[in-house]
């Protein structure tokens, strides 16, 4: 019985072992904890803006995540195009629709930060900036901004891998939210 006793002590301590580890870092973060986070940021600002996780987002930032980090990275700069051309083309910002919805683009870290950590870095450093082809279209955007996010890793000084979350935030045009519902 004592024996059990033990047994069974090691294992109930090998299990809340466990579950402190789980959960942990940042791959544990949904891009809805950081849709939340931000809509919880956007209220305290005082704004009606709501962020909500969509398949389609999610779709270019994996999209975007899977190329190699130097299609993701390399810009040709032709006077108007701020991001590499493979990234614009996944964020549909051609001729023939770029004209169709605010798109924002960016990474964060997402090493050994949290929810809080990383929905605070989309805020102020993807969304504080105009959008990607805000020269492009007239008005403002909606309140409703749908966020997609990815996983991905980025080497910076030193040849560090650092991981990071790719973030596609977009909004329609304010005034043209239900002209086309299944695509901002």
């Amino acid at each position: 019985m004592k024996m059990l006793k033990k047994l069974l002590a090691v294992v109930l301590t090998g299990a809340m072992a466990l579950t402190l580890l789980t959960a942990c870092g940042s791959n544990a973060v949904t891009e809805k904890d950081i849709a939340d986070a931000m809509n919880d940021m956007a209220k305290a600002k005082g704004t009606n803006v709501t962020f909500t996780p969509r398949t389609d987002e999610q779709a270019m930032a994996k999209a975007i995540a899977a190329l190699p980090e130097s299609d993701r990275n390399k810009t040709e700069d032709d006077g108007h195009n701020k991001l590499p051309k493979k990234v614009m083309e996944i964020l549909g910002l051609n001729e023939a629709n770029e004209e169709s919805c605010f798109v924002w683009y960016g990474a964060v870290f997402a090493d050994e930060i949290g929810t809080a950590g990383q929905a605070y870095n989309v805020m102020n450093n993807i969304l504080s900036k105009d959008a990607v082809n805000a020269d492009k279209l007239e008005g403002e955007p909606a309140d409703i901004r749908y966020i997609g996010t990815a996983l991905s890793t980025m080497t910076y000084f030193g040849g560090k891998q650092t991981t990071v979350r790719i973030i596609v935030v977009t909004a329609p045009v304010k005034g043209q939210e239900s002209q086309n519902p299944g695509k901002a």
